[in-house]
């Protein structure tokens, strides 16, 4: 199996994802605790500084080019600053053409303050989101779907990350998951908030809250409920796989004929989770367009996830971390 695993990993730098969705600029603003308000019950931070890195669709690009592949985004960002600072940390295995820049657009841009003192981990203590979604003229739709055509035939999968910013409007949507059934690609898709609209993808990636959110129940940790609700929605999504991330228990995969679950890879001891999904995501992907099936594409991604948790801020994952991991990893698969 991990010989299997080693040669899917060493596929990727020959591929080509075409992530479409909505990208977003993070940004980690850093502060020492100086001392306690005397105005509210509130920390003062002094101010020590700034980092920014691609987030949300923008992070699944970053993870899909970190791990060898050719990664082209295709959506709109605004002209402005944050987009600017976003192409800026996409590395040259991006393909920035089809990253649009339109003035109409402002981009969204998730503000993280972080805490601590000289001797202590900066903790996040609040998070200021900039949220700014796009309505779609039909000049803007007709792009995306021109950009679409001309790209889904030459591509090896196709990834929809979906942040609910109206970057996929639902003639898009339909567009995307009719080229990819047409020209046999794999569509994977990372939906925030609607996931059940993606009926008909290869697979999803939702996390438990976003499956408890989209059906109004309560799962929890238990394994039985997760187990009757994957496998329903497994058919009622027509997916040929489902694959549901838990946090620290790990991972549950849906498909055709088995449920399989993965634990937590490396500690549960995690450090950050901002992004770990679209890491998640562009694994997963990665690993099924190199002719991985369902169960090594999810053995893969179970190890990036745990990877990437251990870092701090927005991360990625390089493709010898991941091959290190598999080496290491003697438990069966």
């Amino acid at each position: 199996m991990n010989d299997s695993l080693e040669a899917l990993i060493e596929q990727f730098p020959r591929l080509r994802i075409l992530v479409l969705g909505d990208f977003i600029l993070d940004e980690f603003v850093f502060g020492e605790i100086s001392r306690i308000s005397r105005e509210a019950p509130v920390l003062i931070l002094k101010y020590r500084g700034t980092d920014t890195a691609p987030g949300g669709g923008a992070n699944t690009v970053s993870n899909v080019a970190q791990l060898g592949a050719e990664a082209i985004p295709l959506g709109f960002l605004g002209r402005d600053q944050a987009a600017d600072q976003l192409l800026s940390g996409w590395s040259d295995r991006v393909e920035k053409r089809y990253a649009f820049q339109d003035s109409t657009f402002q981009t969204t841009r998730k503000s993280r303050f972080l805490a601590g003192s000289f001797h202590s981990f900066q903790q996040q203590v609040v998070r200021l989101d900039h949220e700014y979604p796009y309505h779609l003229a039909e000049e803007h739709e007709q792009k995306i779907l021109t950009s679409l055509s001309e790209l889904v035939p030459e591509i090896d999968a196709l990834i929809l990350c979906d942040y609910s910013l109206g970057s996929i409007n639902p003639g898009i949507r339909e567009a995307a998951l009719s080229l990819a059934r047409e020209h046999e690609k794999n569509i994977v898709v990372d939906s925030r908030d609607h996931p059940q609209n993606y009926a008909g993808a290869t697979s999803i990636t939702p996390n438990i809250t976003e499956i408890e959110a989209a059906l109004s129940i309560q799962i929890g940790e238990d394994l039985d409920v997760l187990e009757e609700v994957g496998s329903r929605l497994l058919q009622e999504w027509k997916l040929k796989a489902l694959l549901v991330t838990r946090g620290k228990l790990g991972m549950s995969l849906f498909t055709e004929d088995r449920v399989t679950s993965f634990p937590i890879y490396g500690s549960d001891e995690i450090a950050d989770v901002t992004g770990a999904g679209d890491t998640v995501t562009a694994t997963y992907t990665l690993a099924l367009a190199a002719g991985g099936s369902f169960q090594q594409a999810a053995q893969l991604a179970n190890y990036a996830a745990g990877l990437v948790v251990m870092k701090k801020g927005t991360a990625t994952v390089s493709p010898a971390e991941l091959l290190d991991s598999v080496r290491r990893d003697v438990r069966p698969s």
